[in-house]
């Protein structure tokens, strides 16, 4: 996991939305098991809304948010 998309601070969107932008508070991993012989690292990414909510998303779901003018 050393190629991240995101880093603490960043402004996101989810992708293929209008909502408001958030910004990335923390980055961490977990360990997802389908089954016992099958585990793998999975990326969450903890974003803080600007309405106040917080979520976590995989890295997939976001993108960098455009600057604002």
């Amino acid at each position: 996991m050393t190629n991240r998309k995101f880093k603490e601070n960043d402004r996101v969107r989810r992708i293929g939305s209008t909502a408001c932008p958030g910004t990335v508070k923390a980055l961490r991993t977990e360990i997802t098991a389908t089954t016992p012989e099958a585990r793998e690292k999975g990326l969450l990414v903890s974003v803080l809304w600007d309405n106040g909510t917080m979520s976590y998303f995989s890295p997939e779901a976001l993108e960098l948010a455009p600057a604002e003018a």
